[in-house]
């Protein structure tokens, strides 16, 4: 292998044809092809027929690399063979553990190198021919890849060819999805909260979106309501809006609460209350104390943690994730973190002031940020969203958005009842 890489770096595309001789060896075919396809300046004269050989390999690491180097050398000749690959071996099922980003998925690594080989490859024609065969759902995928004019109108002439309707809407989810396509990187697109909504950052219009918007405004209001409703699920997922044409919407949206924090009045003619104690009695009787967990979770609702905390997944995303807060923390860091709020600030959640241009000033962290606009929690556990060109200043504060005094009215005995709670999230 050493000999192989070596070789390559020193004779460059001259040695190509001794190196190709090498490639049934299976030993070593996966490093001979990836040294003869790793240079782009040095594909020149490579034939295909030897790595299309390989994908028929049984060794699926001997398939992924001739994949890999089909995609670089980019002839569309491979692509009737690459299309085989697309599809899921029964080998490898899908895992059936939830949640299903979690596990290892073997089996999505060959369909993903296929479909990114058939990009690479520009195999618009093969693709679009595929789209009613047994490789249907590998060919639309790279579909969805191909921002340009004969993908477009070819799937545009398929929308009024293809009879299966599972097939057909299939097809109206590429459309859907090749509306947009990426902005330009400008190199502001990373953060701690990044957009969480798919598949692109900077959504832009393109050249083929106008004959999108025209075939789908004419086509959707043709198909039954569950096949409109199936599109607004993707209008919605590609955050596509086309005016004048109205999409039955399957999608719930998920409320939370919009109101205000309130910090509950302590009673300053009570001694036991936290308000009235000195920080170290208020630890040390609450360290003392073991907590009662079911009265701990009434607290967390009374006190109004809920407005910026999430203690399941599947929730709404609000400030930072509590699920597993138990095996993160021990007791008296829980306690610190509720006494004394800014002593420790939970990475990814500073606080920030946003100046809009009007003159307004918002304070929160940021729960999600897109190439137009900054999704923010106020202080008070209100959410807002600023368009980027509103803003004129944003600027790191060094608190915590967390309230000071929010367990003031408690005893340091019901605070052992909070964090019992918060020590139970595991």
């Amino acid at each position: 292998v050493a000999a192989i890489y070596t070789l390559k770096q020193l004779a460059g595309d001259r040695c190509s044809k001794d190196l190709m001789s090498l490639i049934d060896d299976s030993v070593i075919s996966v490093n001979v092809m990836r040294a003869l396809t790793d240079r782009i300046g040095e594909l020149s004269g490579l034939k295909i027929g030897p790595f299309v050989q390989m994908l028929q390999h049984k060794n699926p690491r001997v398939q992924a690399q001739a994949l890999i180097s089909l995609g670089r050398i980019g002839d569309a000749t491979a692509a009737e063979a690459i299309l085989t690959l697309t599809n899921r071996s029964a080998a490898f099922p899908i895992p059936e553990e939830t949640p299903l980003y979690k596990q290892a998925d073997p089996g999505r690594v060959l369909p993903h190198l296929a479909v990114r080989a058939l990009v690479r490859c520009g195999a618009v024609e093969a693709c679009l021919q595929a789209i009613e065969g047994p490789y249907s759902e590998g060919a639309l995928w790279a579909l969805k890849y191909m921002h340009n004019t004969a993908a477009v109108h070819g799937l545009v002439k398929k929308l009024s060819e293809v009879r299966d309707a599972e097939v057909r809407q299939n097809v109206i989810t590429t459309l859907i999805r090749l509306y947009y396509r990426e902005g330009e990187y400008k190199g502001d697109w990373w953060g701690t909260r990044p957009d969480r909504t798919g598949p692109y950052y900077d959504r832009q219009k393109w050249s083929e979106s106008e004959t999108i918007t025209a075939v789908l405004k004419q086509f959707i209001p043709q198909i039954d309501v569950e096949s409109r409703k199936r599109a607004g699920v993707e209008f919605a997922r590609h955050k596509v809006k086309i005016e004048g044409l109205e999409v039955a919407s399957a999608v719930g949206g998920k409320s939370e609460p919009m109101a205000p924090i309130v910090i509950a009045a302590a009673d300053s003619s009570n001694p036991d209350l936290i308000a009235n104690l000195a920080s170290d009695i208020v630890v040390y009787r609450a360290t003392e104390f073991k907590g009662d967990v079911i009265r701990g979770a009434e607290l967390f609702k009374k006190q109004n943690c809920l407005a910026c905390h999430t203690t399941a997944n599947g929730q709404v995303p609000k400030g930072p994730h509590l699920v597993d807060i138990g095996k993160r923390s021990k007791k008296t860091e829980l306690l610190e973190s509720v006494v004394k709020p800014s002593a420790k600030i939970a990475q990814g959640f500073d606080t920030y002031l946003f100046q809009s241009v009007q003159g307004k000033v918002y304070s929160g962290f940021v729960t999600g940020e897109s190439a137009m606009e900054v999704q923010i929690r106020q202080t008070n556990g209100v959410p807002v969203i600023l368009k980027k060109k509103d803003i004129d200043e944003r600027v790191k504060s060094e608190g915590s958005m967390m309230p000071v005094g929010l367990a003031n009215n408690l005893t340091p005995e019901q605070l052992a009842d909070l964090v019992a709670y918060l020590q139970s999230l595991k």
